[in-house]
């Protein structure tokens, strides 16, 4: 364990693995034993990391494998954590690279020059619809050079765009600090996280195929809305609200 420079809570206490299955269950059980809200696990290597609706998550040495403790109070909205943690990896690449310009895939993906290069999977555990606590996985492409098919289409790392390799703990800080303001500001004030969601969104005004339980949806993206759902006008010309969970963009 150590202690981040610049970051009051998140990355207080840090739990460091060479390689690990999941980042994520360490931290689950970690925070069912009672660890305190920004403790962060983090490894070199996942074998069974998990994205989306439990698809694989390709996580090898070079990338930024790690995981989030939360404990957000009982009025937070906990689905707006996904586009949360979104924006902290948009705002680190910009405010590390300027010459590059991540934009975000609602829900929780962040892309440069169309492709994927970091993602959040946040999952909530809740006693009698109570949250208790979230934990905020994130994996970041830091100098991953090849991806296997069909990834190598649709993914990118840090490396790959700008040329030459980054500091994993470089980058990690300054996550943790971006992540940390935009935490406990979006307590007292969503609107301008939600206003800055906005601005990186990569589909605001572009038609998608929106696949949920309740079938799938065609429509043009209108914006996001206070609890991180996205809006869509249907070719029927009606508003479709979409929530994040469970859907998958095509």
């Amino acid at each position: 364990m150590s202690l981040v420079s610049g970051v009051r809570i998140f990355g207080k206490k840090i739990y460091t693995y060479a390689q690990v299955k999941s980042t994520n269950k360490i931290a689950c059980q970690l925070a069912e034993q009672g660890a305190e809200e920004g403790t962060l696990v983090v490894s070199e290597e996942q074998i069974e990391g998990e994205g989306r609706a439990g698809h694989y998550w390709f996580s090898p040495q070079g990338g930024l494998w790690l995981s989030l403790i939360l404990r957000p109070p009982t009025s937070f909205c906990v689905s707006r954590l996904s586009i949360l943690g979104a924006i902290g990896i948009a705002r680190s690449v910009r405010k590390m690279f300027s010459l590059l310009s991540p934009r975000i895939r609602w829900p929780n993906d962040a892309i440069i020059n169309g492709k994927k290069v970091g993602g959040v999977l946040c999952k909530a555990r809740s006693i009698r619809k109570r949250v208790i606590f979230v934990i905020m996985g994130i994996g970041v492409n830091i100098n991953i050079e090849e991806f296997p098919s069909p990834l190598c289409f649709t993914a990118t790392s840090l490396k790959r765009e700008i040329g030459h390799s980054v500091s994993n703990e470089i980058f990690q800080e300054c996550l943790l600090e971006e992540l940390e303001r935009l935490y406990f500001s979006s307590q007292n004030d969503f609107s301008s996280i939600l206003e800055e969601a906005r601005g990186f969104s990569s589909l605001l005004g572009k038609q998608v195929g929106v696949q949920t339980r309740e079938g799938e949806f065609l429509g043009v993206v209108q914006g996001i809305d206070e609890e991180g759902g996205l809006i869509l006008r249907l070719e029927s010309g009606m508003q479709k609200r979409i929530s994040s969970e469970e859907v998958y963009i095509k």
